[in-house]
């Protein structure tokens, strides 16, 4: 009799330990956040990702009573800051804000025989944030008065014209590959160490041409040293009107754009991630995240998960196949 009165008492005991486990479990995720949550670029300041992730920490921080503290972790084109996230605790605690280059590092570095420091499935995303075209620009003292002129005389001479690019496998270096396989010839690489050497080298006469975003492009258009032939994307872009989009010129599948998204680490808790996500789609919704976007002449493109996530797939199939063609596999050491 003793011993089936105790274990009825032990077993009573167990179930009210597992209870109240399962509530303090959900008492948790409920009141997610409850300490600072950071915000990686993994990237320099100053530039289109560090610039996003700026303007969205006010608003994200008070949509869920935290500070969001930006955080730039550099170093390997992006990938040591992704990668501490994509290998850290998947709380919520640890967003990232990626660009394409990102996302299709994975690939390139396996193409190139490396291990990559990431994987795709250890990250996960939560939004687009900005989507802007890139800008076909020449030195102002080239004959070439619009981008048929141009292009045509880039098919008489193949590897003729060269560009400065921020560096190999950039976004740079991946739209002219795009546009010389469309065009059936060929554009000469010159890299750089970033996106301003890269402009300096074309105002200075360096190079022929090279390709920006809207945001450098507005520093320089009153320069006078420069003549902007044609817009990536589907629209022509309010800073430059006249010059024609890669679509108007039936030039297809040669356009890259400059997306920036935000990310946390894989197998966050679906509360958290639901809370993530409803948080930033308010936040880029206030007047402070779209005025400050529009000041910076970044183009806001929100996408909720599932419909980044779908967008980023098709982006990253169009690069890969370039890489395909251009990385080569580093010999085996051993």
């Amino acid at each position: 009799m003793f011993k089936i009165n105790r274990f009825k008492e032990v077993s009573i005991f167990a179930l009210g330990f597992v209870f109240s486990l399962l509530h303090q479990s959900s008492f948790a995720q409920d009141k997610f956040p409850s300490k600072p949550i950071n915000l990686i670029v993994p990237f320099a300041p100053g530039g289109s990702n560090d610039l996003v992730a700026r303007m969205l920490s006010g608003p994200l921080s008070l949509e869920l009573n935290q500070p969001v503290v930006v955080i730039n972790k550099t170093g390997a084109g992006g990938a040591i800051g992704t990668a501490e996230v994509a290998n850290g605790n998947p709380d919520g605690y640890n967003l990232v804000l990626l660009n394409s280059a990102n996302i299709t590092y994975p690939e390139a570095e396996r193409l190139a025989a490396r291990k990559p420091l990431y994987e795709l499935n250890q990250i996960e995303p939560l939004a687009l944030l900005s989507n802007d075209p890139i800008f076909i620009i020449i030195r102002s003292d080239l004959p070439y008065k619009n981008m048929g002129e141009f292009f045509k005389a880039a098919q008489l001479k193949p590897g003729f014209f060269d560009y400065s690019s921020s560096g190999n496998l950039g976004p740079i270096h991946i739209q002219y590959e795009l546009l010389g396989s469309a065009l059936k010839t060929s554009f000469t690489q010159i890299q750089y160490k970033g996106v301003g050497p890269s402009v300096l080298a074309l105002l200075s006469g360096e190079v022929h041409t090279t390709a920006v975003n809207p945001a450098t492009l507005s520093a320089q258009l009153s320069s006078g040293k420069i003549r902007v032939l044609g817009v990536t994307g589907d629209q022509r872009h309010p800073l430059v009107p006249d010059a024609p989009t890669f679509k108007e010129l039936g030039i297809l599948d040669s356009s890259y754009r400059l997306w920036t998204g935000i990310y946390t680490t894989a197998s966050t808790p679906p509360e958290v991630l639901k809370k993530l996500n409803l948080a930033i789609a308010k936040a880029v919704k206030t007047p402070r995240f779209v005025n400050g976007m529009k000041q910076a002449n970044l183009i806001l493109d929100f996408k909720e998960s599932t419909d980044f996530k779908n967008f980023v797939d098709e982006d990253a199939k169009k690069v890969i196949k370039v890489f395909g063609k251009l990385i080569v596999p580093e010999p085996n050491k051993n």
